[in-house]
């Protein structure tokens, strides 16, 4: 009877235990877009740990679907991610990608970048003004896969890639500058930008009917003014 008493006992304590955790913690199902998905169709997990009590800052941590983090850090709406502070994201292996500071949700400090090997990528330096609403970043450092350092303190030649587009051009004082090219694989275009001290001065795409596309701001670029088909 003591026996049964006990166990009884027992599986209450770890009901009461693990309906604590429940509260305290929440998880969701993302798909690719981070929208929420269902436990049967998604492509990673979140897990908000202090969700349900009031807090200036939740810690947020995403999983990929082998287990590993994926990203960490601290959000201030424990229901929409707005991060601030620092966050580490990871590649599927484990291996450490980037870490990168915000405030606000926005980008505002040192940024680092790794290869999946672990060589150095690139160094970053970002900067947001709350009152005037405006961002800089400058390319400070940057490594090629090959590990030949083709930016140096902020001048040189940058390429970036990553699963859908790739662009390159020059870094002046850590700002694109002049002809940068690319291509977005999502979208199924190619595109040639032109800059001037890190400002997008002009910019033309062309999709996969070869139609071309202008536009002279970043707002511009989705729905710019159609220019001839291609020849």
């Amino acid at each position: 009877m003591k026996k049964n008493m006990s166990l009884i006992f027992l599986l209450l304590i770890s009901g009461n235990l693990f309906a604590q955790i429940s509260m305290v913690s929440k998880k969701f199902f993302l798909d690719s877009l981070n929208r929420e998905a269902t436990p049967e169709n998604y492509s990673y997990t979140r897990v908000i740990t202090n969700y349900s009590q009031k807090s200036v800052r939740y810690v947020v941590t995403d999983f990929y679907k082998n287990g590993r983090k994926k990203m960490t850090g601290t959000t201030l709406d424990r229901d929409v991610l707005k991060k601030d502070g620092e966050f580490i994201y990871y590649y599927k292996n484990g291996s450490k990608e980037s870490v990168i500071n915000y405030s606000e949700d926005h980008k505002s400090g040192k940024e680092v970048n790794w290869y999946e090997n672990q060589s150095k990528k690139s160094d970053k330096q970002h900067f947001w003004d709350p009152k005037t609403k405006k961002s800089q970043t400058l390319i400070l450092n940057f490594w090629d896969e090959n590990k030949n350092q083709t930016v140096i303190d902020g001048n040189g030649e940058y390429e970036d890639k990553n699963e859908s587009v790739t662009e390159k051009g020059a870094i002046k004082n850590g700002l694109k500058q002049g002809v940068w090219q690319g291509n977005d694989n999502v979208l199924k275009i190619t595109f040639t930008n032109n800059y001037d001290q890190g400002i997008l001065v002009s910019g033309i795409r062309i999709d996969e009917n070869n139609v071309k596309t202008s536009y002279s701001s970043l707002n511009e670029k989705q729905t710019g003014k159609r220019l001839e088909k291609k020849k």
